[in-house]
């Protein structure tokens, strides 16, 4: 299963494609069927909007080693490598 990150990530690539090419999302009609492609972008800028305040809620710390240690007189010198804190 894909974390909230990796969905924002997979979103902004998506619309970063789009304004790299935007003439891929342009609206045609054929005969009377019509395409409306532009509302993709719409509908991606909606859809991040609503991943963002899900990764803005959700309980993050950035913990990638922890070193424990104790000093001569038993004091706690343990790191946390990596938290802003």
């Amino acid at each position: 299963m894909s974390t909230v990150t990796d969905i924002l990530a997979r979103i902004d690539a998506k619309i970063y494609s789009i304004i790299d090419d935007p003439d891929s999302i342009a609206d045609y009609k054929l005969g009377q069927k019509s395409v409306s492609r532009s509302q993709i972008l719409q509908r991606l800028t909606t859809l991040r909007e609503t991943y963002q305040k899900l990764a803005e809620s959700e309980p993050y710390e950035d913990i990638r080693h922890i070193a424990s240690d104790y000093g001569d007189f038993g004091e706690d010198l343990s790191e946390l490598i990596g938290d802003q804190t």
